[in-house]
């Protein structure tokens, strides 16, 4: 019939409904990583599904990372590492192309908090790291993509001295997006001096471990890089 959606297939469904058991299971620890699921006979009969069904739901899981089959010896659980989820991360945002002011609101949040958070976390030892990508960014005759590695690791140190893992994936899945961002502001003269100095003083923050203080000088050089990204328009036009 013309105009009617179309429909599912049935087997499809049935395969989605057998990979959300296996993902609640592991979700409350039912399954744990290392541990083996159940062979496609026991799971076809607890489930009522055939044995193609799950066989489809395993390979879907495996795609997604979560299982790792391993033919005849069957399928164990994935321990989901960091690295792989901030991957999946960073695979979304690029091919979903996100406009930079989206992902601003969401530095300005998280990012922002992070530097108050390093403040009182960091250690000597990461503040020299930090003084020295700072210095390193402030050597004359740098060019633009070395300077955009830099102020990338910046950001990276600033997220690991919160020594919160989460800070640390999510944190450097935003900021691996964010290259061609870097590289036009860091172009400009103007925004290159800001980026030098706006760094120095989330490094004097967080050296003295002052979480206001940290988190002003972040919130205010996130600032800056919008302005100046946003402003590449009116550099296209001049």
């Amino acid at each position: 019939m013309a105009g009617s959606a179309p429909k599912r297939d049935p087997a499809a469904r049935r395969s989605d409904d057998v990979v959300r058991v296996i993902l609640d299971r592991i979700r409350d620890g039912d399954l744990a990583p290392g541990d083996k699921l159940p062979n496609e006979r026991d799971l076809a009969d607890e489930l009522d599904v055939s044995r193609p069904v799950v066989r489809e739901a395993i390979s879907h899981l495996a795609g997604r990372g979560v299982v790792q089959a391993r033919g005849g010896s069957g399928s164990t659980v994935t321990a989901m590492n960091p690295e792989r989820a901030g991957e999946a991360l960073w695979l979304y945002l690029r091919s979903n192309r996100g406009e930079y002011a989206a992902i601003h609101e969401v530095r300005e949040v998280i990012e922002t908090y992070a530097a108050g958070v390093a403040a009182t976390h960091s250690s000597a030892e990461d503040v020299e790291r930090m003084a020295a990508l700072v210095d390193r960014m402030g050597e004359p005759g740098i060019d633009v993509a070395e300077a955009a590695r830099v102020d990338l690791e910046f950001h990276r140190e600033v997220a690991r001295q919160t020594h919160n893992d989460i800070f640390t994936l999510i944190l450097s899945s935003l900021h691996r997006g964010l290259i061609e961002v870097r590289e036009h502001n860091l172009m400009s003269p103007d925004a290159f001096r800001e980026a030098v100095r706006s760094h120095g003083a989330i490094l004097e923050a967080i050296r003295e471990g002052s979480p206001t203080a940290a988190r002003a000088a972040m919130a205010a050089h996130l600032k800056a890089v919008l302005v100046f990204w946003e402003s590449r328009g009116d550099d296209a036009d001049a």
